[in-house]
């Protein structure tokens, strides 16, 4: 396949760390059911990698995956070109062909990976900025959580590449892509209420009521949105309707008081609002698919009742 590359600077970055997965290896993750549709076939961290340019008319049979956290580079694309700026992250189909480098005055920081796996097409989906028709990156923020997980699966392959490592490293790659994917779970910052996402404020207000009996109207008050605007934007975010929500949240606050405390099932109903114990109980079987007291039973919990 036909590359180009610029000459790295003193034949490299100062700082980098990469791996390149072996061949051999890489054929023993195709069979390993785990991780065998999606795995690491080589990864890498340049800093400031002034100079840095690949050329690849035919694409890659992988796909790439490209987070900037400092600096600024460009990927070009069949479809654009694509400026890529510090918190930003773009990913690479198979089979496309690209270019990409660092910006000449402000050199990006990368790490990056090249991924491989019967189903690796669907990262650069999941990352993709569907709302923009030209190739866009996608804005992630920086984590220092996300550059932990980086380098927790470096030093696991330093490690060798046994089938525990192998495993251990790649499993962990589901969880740092979420990151990318999610990027708000990853969020540390504290979000002062007043700006924080309509559906996150409500969310906020219904976990600081879940003792309490409340409304959609008393919800959606929380977002300070309409009823109606509000019931539709919350479901388009979380997949459910506020109430919903709302008693799922309720119900995984019975699990932990059935689980951790000696309350009655109607001392638990109470805690949550709930003045009706059997209404409690069906709403419990409805969502958990036993009741209270079977619940408590499955768990070997010895509790009054």
């Amino acid at each position: 396949m036909p590359t180009k590359r610029q000459n790295r600077k003193g034949r490299g970055f100062t700082g980098e760390r990469m791996i390149e997965i072996p061949k051999e290896v890489v054929e023993k993750c195709r069979s390993m059911p785990l991780i065998n549709t999606l795995f690491i076939t080589q990864m890498g961290f340049f800093p400031k990698a002034r100079y840095h340019y690949y050329q690849r008319p035919n694409g890659m049979s992988q796909v790439i995956l490209l987070y900037c956290t400092d600096g600024m580079g460009w990927i070009q694309v069949p479809h654009g070109r694509v400026t890529i700026q510090a918190g930003s992250v773009f990913a690479i189909a198979p089979g496309v062909p690209h270019s990409y480098g660092a910006d000449t005055d402000n050199p990006w920081t990368i790490y990056w990976f090249h991924l491989s796996g019967n189903q690796c097409a669907a990262v650069t989906i999941a990352t993709k900025n569907e709302k923009e028709a030209a190739p866009q990156a996608v804005r992630v923020g920086f984590s220092d959580e996300r550059i932990q997980l980086f380098n927790q699966i470096v030093d696991i392959f330093l490690n060798g590449y046994s089938q525990s490592n192998l495993l251990a490293a790649n499993l962990t790659l589901s969880y740092l892509l979420a990151s990318f994917i999610l990027p708000d779970n990853f969020q540390k910052e504290v979000v002062p209420a007043a700006t924080a996402n309509p559906t996150n404020r409500a969310i906020s207000y219904m976990q600081s009521n879940l003792s309490k009996t409340v409304t959609l109207d008393n919800i959606a008050q929380s977002a300070n949105l309409s009823s109606s605007f509000f019931s539709r934007k919350f479901k388009q975010d979380t997949g459910y309707a506020p109430i919903e929500y709302f008693n799922h949240l309720r119900i995984q606050k019975a699990c932990q008081l059935l689980h951790f405390s000696d309350l009655r099932i109607n001392e638990v109903a109470s805690q949550l609002g709930i003045d009706d114990p059997f209404y409690f109980s069906r709403l419990f079987k409805k969502q958990m698919g036993i009741s209270p007291v079977e619940y408590r039973k499955s768990e070997g919990i010895n509790r009054k009742l």
